[in-house]
């Protein structure tokens, strides 16, 4: 199971998504204040008082599902095609969570944002997004060695 290598890719995209939670996304400048955004939400910085404007568990509940998602996908390898579909929603999940923190990130303010400031761990999910293709590409290989393998006999 672990000797595959499209374990070694789903077990890195769930560390990278597990990767996103501890750090801060972004920070906004607003009309009204500054805030960051990170997976605990957007917090308003005023001064050395951060105050939780918007709850980030929706957020944190996405990110732990698709880390579990891919990891819950490592165990099925006995079955190399639902492995390959199941990869196949993992990238549209890692998408998702482009479009989560996109929404997250528009649609939570009625002042203007004047700027923003965006870190390194918003490109995770594109990391995550890259090892489900490959991992998906690798059972998708895996199979169809397989499937020439019992032809030969």
């Amino acid at each position: 199971m672990i000797q595959r290598i499209q374990s070694v890719y789903w077990f890195l995209a769930a560390v990278a998504a597990c990767m996103m939670l501890p750090f801060e996304w972004m920070q906004l400048i607003v009309t009204d204040g500054d805030y960051e955004f990170a997976a605990s939400g957007i917090n308003r910085i005023s001064g050395t008082e951060i105050q939780n404007v918007i709850s980030g568990i929706p957020l944190i509940t996405y990110i732990a599902a698709f880390a579990v998602f891919n990891i819950v996908i490592i165990f099925l390898y006995k079955n190399r095609m639902l492995q390959a579909r199941l990869s196949t929603i993992a990238i549209i999940l890692a998408l998702g969570l482009y479009g989560v923190i996109a929404f997250y990130r528009y649609m939570s303010f009625n002042a203007e944002v004047v700027a923003s400031n965006f870190n390194w761990p918003l490109l995770l999910p594109l990391v995550a997004l890259v090892c489900d293709f490959w991992a998906q590409r690798g059972a998708v290989k895996d199979e169809m060695k397989v499937r020439s393998l019992d032809r030969i006999r």
